[in-house]
């Protein structure tokens, strides 16, 4: 892979993770001001639930398969270990 490509690679998926700890932020907030069987809180944890696989899908469909893969497979650890600690569930 060329330099450049790697780069470009690198770049998104640094957007992603600050998209993914602005998600977590929001989770966060619903969490705490909401009680866990309040509709609101289901609503919105939903549509970030549904937000972070829609631009999973995006990264899958604008970066080479092979590395979009491996970087997946590296935030899906990185979501497991973030679990243990943090109740907002990312499912692949």
């Amino acid at each position: 892979m060329m330099k450049k490509e790697q780069k470009n690679i690198d770049d998104v998926f640094s957007c992603y993770n600050n998209i993914r700890e602005c998600i977590s932020g929001l989770s966060e907030i619903l969490n705490i001001n909401f009680q866990e069987n309040d509709i609101y809180r289901q609503i919105g944890m939903d549509n970030l639930k549904a937000m972070h696989n829609n631009i999973v899908n995006i990264l899958k469909q604008t970066n080479a398969p092979r590395e979009v893969r491996i970087k997946l497979r590296e935030i899906e650890f990185d979501e497991r270990e973030a679990e243990k600690d943090f109740p907002f569930k990312v499912m692949f």
